[in-house]
């Protein structure tokens, strides 16, 4: 019986992995990329440039099945494992906030626009991309744990204030400036970080002066 494809990606998305899993090393480290999405699939041991191929997720997934079961890890997370028969672990590879540790996470923005372009019309990447302290935000907070049937009334769209640009890693760090309507988890003056991807609306310091 064929087995049912467990990836939202396609199977013919370009994936790295390590050349020594070909060559029968286990797979224990996997990584979903948060900016594009793709995927990352390494043995237990170090890796060099040199080591590295772009190869099919399906191929992947023929020499090793059992990735299929870590498949559902959102954008910036990884998960690992001690052997080919050890149970895989989950973390976030990101400094965002989670629902296990925050009580709430963020959404991706883009995904809005993607799905109600005639809706929802997110700020330019290269906006988005520039974002300077005094700048104001609007986030979407889910209070809901990211792998959840999504349920009325889980998320609320609330201002953030740009506190800090890290740069070189395109992250903001940022204050909210209010609390939520209908959730207790955080309050006005919470600080976060978030990423361009988080984006939903924005309004540049001094542009309502």
């Amino acid at each position: 019986m064929k087995k049912v494809w467990p990836f939202k990606e396609a199977a013919n998305i370009a994936t790295f992995v390590s050349k020594h899993l070909f060559s029968g090393d286990a797979v224990c480290y996997a990584y979903h990329d948060w900016e594009d999405g793709s995927w990352q699939f390494l043995p237990n041991r170090g890796t060099q440039q040199s080591d590295v191929m772009l190869v099919c997720l399906e191929d992947v997934y023929k020499l090793d099945t059992s990735i299929g079961e870590p498949a559902d890890l959102p954008p910036g997370w990884m998960a690992k494992r001690d052997g080919p028969f050890s149970p895989w672990s989950r973390s976030k590879d990101h400094p965002y906030p989670v629902f296990a540790d925050d009580g709430y996470y963020l959404d991706d923005a883009t995904q809005y626009e993607r799905l109600y372009p005639d809706i929802c019309q997110i700020p330019k990447e290269l906006d988005r991309k520039t974002l300077r302290a005094g700048d104001l935000v609007k986030l979407i907070f889910r209070f809901a744990n990211e792998w959840s049937p999504r349920k009325d009334n889980e998320c609320e769209r609330m201002w953030v204030q740009v506190l800090a640009a890290d740069e070189y890693n395109l992250n903001y760090q940022g204050k909210l400036l209010s609390t939520p309507h209908l959730h207790s988890a955080i309050g006005e003056g919470h600080e976060l970080w978030f990423h361009p991807l988080h984006v939903f609306a924005l309004e540049r310091a001094g542009d309502s002066d």
